[in-house]
């Protein structure tokens, strides 16, 4: 199985988790756990774009980790599967939503936000730290093969 195609189910998991969330939410919400919506402006050619540019940098990635002997980056495109399954799932969700991108989980400092808010900060957070976890991991190799030929 390809690394991308690992990205490919993450995106589907990441997309599908956060629209089923909002959809239960604007259904069921009420009271003090209400649902804020957020006038983002429509700006889903531009989240396109951001997700397209990830997408290349994650693959550049990939083709320089494979040519240095770090491994394959299945934690990266994990991440940015997520990751991309949150920015285009807010996207849509202005257009889903004639009130806005509907926000449900009360954080602290007053901050409303949705599953895919969450998504888009962890698959950041989850493609930055694989791709530096696997260089280090190809470095410290590398340094123990040295070692061990040294001796």
């Amino acid at each position: 199985m390809r690394a991308a195609s690992v990205g490919v189910g993450a995106f589907t998991a990441a997309l599908v988790v956060d629209l089923l969330t909002k959809t239960y939410f604007v259904a069921h919400a009420a009271g003090p756990h209400a649902v804020v919506y957020n006038q983002r402006p429509h700006d889903l050619v531009l989240r396109i774009d951001v997700s397209l540019l990830t997408l290349a940098v994650v693959y550049v990635l990939t083709v320089v980790a494979r040519r240095r002997g770090i491994g394959r980056l299945w934690g990266a495109w994990i991440g940015v599967g997520v990751l991309l399954g949150g920015t285009l799932g807010n996207g849509v969700s202005s257009y889903l939503w004639a009130r806005g991108v509907p926000d449900f989980i009360h954080v602290s400092g007053g901050w409303v936000w949705n599953v895919a808010d969450f998504e888009i900060v962890i698959g950041l957070l989850a493609a930055a730290a694989s791709v530096v976890v696997s260089a280090a991991a190809a470095y410290v190799r590398h340094r123990l093969g040295r070692l061990s030929l040294q001796e």
